[in-house]
């Protein structure tokens, strides 16, 4: 059975709408962990970080982790240049830090991740980012069309081949050209998780500004009752170092 990863995409506070305090009293009657993943933009560096430093960190247990997820943006749209995506993610970072959060795991908003962010974030201290829809049809900035579905470190030239980079990518599930977000709602959802149940993670995505509650509720105990573990990004990218790269270090 997989391990699985359920992930929030944190960016209550720029919508109208925040269903955190639902999904913490979900996570906790069923003891299961989240990596929440709070949003920095250059639009508003501090927006969700200040919300979830004031309202929510206290709440979520210390068993689950809080993580960043940035989008490469500012006033005037979309951001390519690499020295520039650096600093964004630099300022995400010290972000988290001065709310007392040192976040290792990671992902760029709509998927948007390039070659020229693994450095920075290797620096940054990240070291597990969920940031591949491995064959999605989703492909706003980003085609990951033949990328790994089981979690793998990447090429520094080609995220979508498999290398040497020290961050592990650990892909959110796909079926069918379609990611699994809980928006969409459990029966929708259904049919990826059952064709990734043989992955040796199922990573999927909630969005705290989406109400999702019956959908997690429903996909916990779907995956309870095939005996699935839950666990955190972090966890999980422990877990495979363990099962794969140290064992094969001792050989």
């Amino acid at each position: 059975m997989p391990n699985v990863v359920i992930t929030v995409d944190c960016e209550g506070a720029h919508h109208d709408r925040c269903y955190t305090a639902d999904f913490v009293d979900v996570l906790e009657s069923e003891f299961v962990p989240a990596s929440w993943l709070v949003h920095v933009s250059m639009k508003d560096p501090s927006a969700n970080t200040n919300l979830y430093y004031r309202e929510f960190v206290h709440k979520i247990p210390n068993w689950h982790e809080v993580g960043m997820k940035v989008n490469f943006e500012n006033d005037r749209g979309y951001v390519e240049d690499p020295k520039e995506r650096g600093n964004i993610i630099r300022i995400a970072k010290d972000t988290l830090k001065s709310h007392l959060i040192k976040a290792t795991a990671f992902r760029a908003g709509a998927f948007a991740l390039l070659p020229s962010d693994i450095p920075h974030l290797e620096d940054a201290g990240i070291l597990v980012d969920s940031s591949v829809v491995p064959d999605a049809d989703y492909k706003m900035f980003v085609d990951w069309h033949g990328a790994p579905h089981e979690p793998y470190h990447s090429d520094p030239e080609d995220l979508k081949k498999v290398g040497k980079n020290r961050l592990l990518h650990i892909p959110i599930a796909v079926h069918g050209g379609v990611h699994a977000y809980l928006d969409l709602g459990f029966e929708a959802c259904k049919p990826i998780f059952e064709a990734n149940m043989d992955r040796e993670v199922v990573c999927i995505g909630v969005r705290d500004y989406v109400d999702s509650i019956e959908a997690l509720r429903h996909t916990i105990r779907f995956f309870r009752e095939k005996g699935a573990h839950f666990t955190t990004l972090t966890q999980a990218a422990s877990e495979h170092f363990e099962h794969h790269e140290a064992l094969t270090a001792t050989r």
